[in-house]
């Protein structure tokens, strides 16, 4: 522990004396000069474990001035109201036989921080790379080296464009009766501006690629179809989609068994889009029917019922922290519970000269072809069917153990009930990233059998199942913000801490004060109670909105802290 002792020259010889080989001693007048600024005493301050303050009544303007410096760092008010002490008490403190009593007048409790935002609160797992096929690693690996952003956006990226390219062609059995396919759908929640589009942009290339070349066989075909034969209608196979309407969507899955990837640079704007040509209003039915590959019947206008027996769709974009609410919408229909959300911690971009080598395009490219080449099979009917591949016994029972895991989880008090549905999917999004990451290691030589799901590729995909609800499960207070009973109580005391820090400054706050204030009825007239003033209480000083500074207990009575507001609140 390093220990500076700010004393008067009167006592500094005595203080040499008396101090240890780990103390610094300064003498006040040297420290506190006239023009000193906050920044200068605390860049001094911050260097030792504590700050001790000895001084004689003559010296107490150099007191006050540290005192004033100090209250604007933030630093304990209630005990720097003794920092004057007259010579008898500071001779006192500095005798060697009354060490025990050389108490802390001054200790600093840190400059304070950036007030964190909701999503912020807690720092997240890095997205677990090992866990992807050796070509998708390197690929991610160099696209987050170039453009200098988390590793999370071209892994996010790189599941996506994996399980495009595979389609509904390949589906793993967990048991029988249960099938899962490669339908995934991801989101990445950062801030506008961090470079997520850039990222995308790279890492789906490929897709784009395979899209083009289907739209020059269908432009080719259209020169070579004619009218008066027999010969179907060419029709354009699509497995890139935007923005598009839900009869649009269903149309080119119906033209394309294959299935595809839509891809949204802001999920926001594709939900709002929901219902906005439907009469019937039944677009996010619609979605979350897609999800689960249910073969669907659509009435059209023109060419009557169509039949899709398998529609398979991922989906993959971005949103930022404060539209987080809409994947929610204030519906319990199970929208949220389908996706896999990824909040990186922020990562400064900093300019790289190192590019995504034309190499390694060019092997991410022959990797996602290869996905795409995968070949479905046909029934006696000659009914195209996707390929099957099944757990391995040791993979099933790992699955089995996260599926228990999961359920005493989702049956315990403290998972929130917001997060239920998507806890309950868990072992439905393992399956399906098992799939992807079977398919891409069988495609880099690392998965010995084509048909069997090892151990290894089960366990990777539990790990990110795992990293996704650690980062869901972060962003709790994102999804409620303005809309739960707790942000409103929270919005209630943050206001009467932001008028209190205004009339008072440098002041703390009584916590009785505080409570008999805010207990008054809310909106919907139901009271604030001691317990949940103190969770949000709690939950404001980890955002650094306050620090709740202890106080000594009187006659053996439980005191409750004072709350220092920060100053710039």
């Amino acid at each position: 522990m390093r220990t500076l002792l700010i004393v008067s020259d009167q006592f500094h010889g005595e203080a040499k004396t008396f101090c240890a080989k780990d103390s610094i001693i300064l003498e006040a007048s040297y420290l506190i000069p006239d023009d000193s600024s906050f920044d200068d005493c605390y860049r001094l301050f911050s260097q030792y474990t504590e700050v001790k303050i000895v001084m004689d009544g003559e010296a107490s303007s150099l007191a006050e001035r540290v005192k004033k410096l100090a209250v604007r760092g933030g630093f304990n008010g209630s005990i720097l109201a003794t920092i004057c002490k007259d010579v008898n008490d500071t001779a006192t403190l500095l005798l060697p036989e009354n060490a025990a009593n050389f108490t802390t007048i001054l200790k600093p409790y840190s400059y304070w921080p950036a007030i964190k935002k909701e999503a912020e609160l807690q720092s997240k797992e890095a997205f677990p790379l090992h866990c992807l096929p050796e070509a998708a690693r390197e690929f991610v690996k160099a696209v987050s080296d170039s453009t200098g952003t988390p590793l999370d956006f071209a892994a996010l990226s790189a599941l996506g464009c994996m399980s495009g390219a595979i389609g509904a062609s390949t589906r793993l059995e967990v048991k029988s009766g249960w099938h899962e396919h490669a339908v995934l759908w991801l989101a990445i929640v950062a801030e506008a501006g961090s470079a997520k589009t850039p990222v995308q942009s790279l890492v789906m290339k490929p897709l784009r690629e395979i899209q083009g070349e289907l739209s020059a066989r269908f432009q080719q075909a259209v020169k070579n179809y004619d009218a008066e034969t027999e010969d179907e209608k060419p029709s354009l196979e699509v497995m890139l989609f935007g923005d598009c309407t839900v009869e649009g969507l269903y149309k080119s899955l119906a033209s394309s068994q294959r299935g595809g990837l839509l891809v949204s640079d802001e999920i926001t704007s594709w939900t709002k889009s929901h219902d906005k040509y439907s009469k019937g209003g039944n677009d996010r039915q619609s979605y979350l029917s897609l999800w689960s590959s249910t073969a669907v019947s659509v009435l059209r206008k023109l060419d009557g019922i169509c039949f899709i027996p398998l529609p398979v769709l991922s989906v993959f974009g971005g949103l930022t922290p404060s539209s987080l609410p809409s994947l929610h919408g204030g519906q319990e229909d199970g929208f949220l519970s389908r996706f896999l959300i990824s909040c990186p911690d922020k990562r400064k971009q900093t300019y790289s000269k190192i590019g995504v080598s034309e190499g390694a395009q060019y092997a991410w490219q022959l990797f996602i072809k290869h996905l795409w080449n995968i070949e479905a099979e046909t029934n006696g009917g000659g009914v195209w069917m996707p390929k099957t591949v099944k757990l391995s016994s040791e993979a099933e029972e790992l699955f089995a153990k996260f599926f228990n895991d999961i359920h005493t989880v989702i049956n315990s008090e403290s998972l929130p009930s917001l997060f239920r549905g998507s806890f309950s999917k868990a072992p439905s999004q393992a399956a399906r990233l098992a799939l992807v990451i079977h398919l891409g290691r069988q495609a880099c030589g690392e998965e010995a059998s084509s048909s069997l799901v090892s151990f290894e590729t089960m366990d990777n995909a539990i790990k990110t199942t795992n990293y996704f609800l650690g980062h869901l499960t972060a962003l709790e207070s994102g999804f409620n913000a303005g809309a739960s009973r707790a942000e409103n109580i929270r919005q209630k005391i943050l206001g009467w801490l932001k008028r209190h820090g205004a009339r008072y400054p440098n002041k703390p706050a009584r916590w009785t004060t505080l409570r008999h204030d805010c207990r008054a009825a809310l909106s919907n007239g139901e009271l604030i109670n001691d317990r949940l003033l103190e969770q949000t209480l709690e939950s404001l000083q980890e955002q650094g909105f306050i620090k709740l500074q202890p106080v000594e207990s009187i006659a053996g009575r439980t005191s409750k802290p004072e709350i220092v507001v920060n100053p710039t609140l």
